[in-house]
Order: C-alpha cells, then sequence, then structure tokens
C-alpha cells in the first residue's frame, strides 16, 4: 500500500508541474522548487487539475496508511 502510495503521489505531483508549466514558466519553476507552490497552483486551476490532485490525495492517503500499518511502530519511552 506504501508504494502504490508513493507511485500515485509521484505521478499526480508531476502531472500538477507540466500543467504548471503550460501556464507558465514561473508556476512551473515555482512548483518545483518552493514545496507549496505547486499544491496552490492545483487548488486556484482546480478545473485543468482536477485529475492530478485527486491522485495526489489518495497517493499521499495511501502512503500514510501504508506507513502507520507498517508493523514498525513508533518507540514509546515508559
Amino acid at each position: 500500500m506504501f508504494w502504490i502510495g508513493a507511485l500515485l503521489c509521484i505521478v499526480g505531483g508531476l502531472w500538477i508541474v507540466v500543467n504548471a508549466f503550460k501556464e507558465s514558466i514561473w508556476w512551473g519553476l515555482g512548483s518545483l522548487l518552493i514545496p507549496l507552490v505547486g499544491l496552490i497552483f492545483a487548488i486556484m486551476n482546480f478545473a485543468e487539475n482536477k485529475i492530478p490532485l485527486l491522485l495526489y490525495a489518495i497517493g499521499f492517503v495511501l502512503l500514510f496508511v501504508g506507513g502507520a500499518f507498517s508493523g514498525q511502530a513508533p518507540v514509546v519511552a515508559p
């Protein structure tokens, strides 16, 4: 589940970056270099980015759930 989530995040994120470069060079560079700019771009241009944003969100949930259930519980000090 973790690896499927990671793959979906990568595909959705790259799709958003490609759409950002189609909009302008500045959105594309911002999406590559500044962490939340791609997410802001995807939300602002939701009509063109709903599928990649959905892929990214589902991938993030799968990544989180897969990591939580991986069997590596955090060490809790008594």
